[in-house]
């Protein structure tokens, strides 16, 4: 019997030795995971607030797009303008020329 209970005794003894080993690996895994867990929810938050400049930076280039696309029409009109009143401006001068060159013939 009583060596019944020496082995009893050495068979909880190694029971409980195992079985606090695993605890103790079972709470560094744990850590582990509540760390990791943390560095995920850290990295999602980077995440979130690039894709929230991102669509931002994306809004104002879209906005000065449409900016330069307008200034791009107005020059062109204003070009145009230009070429219309040089064409003008030409006219009229061969005219007064034509005009003066007559005037100077008759006198």
């Amino acid at each position: 019997m009583g060596r019944r209970i020496a082995v009893m005794l050495i068979a909880v003894v190694l029971a409980t030795g195992l079985a606090g080993c695993g605890a103790k690996e079972r709470e560094e895994l744990k850590l582990k995971v509540t760390s990791l867990e943390q560095k995920a929810a850290s990295l999602e938050q980077q995440v979130a607030t690039a894709n929230s400049q991102l669509a931002e930076k994306t809004t104002a280039m879209e906005s000065m797009e449409q900016s330069i696309k307008l200034a791009h029409e107005e020059s062109a009109k204003c070009k145009s303008e230009r070429d219309l009143l040089k064409a003008q401006i030409s006219k009229k001068k061969s005219t007064a020329t034509k005009k003066s060159s007559t005037t100077t013939k008759k006198k």
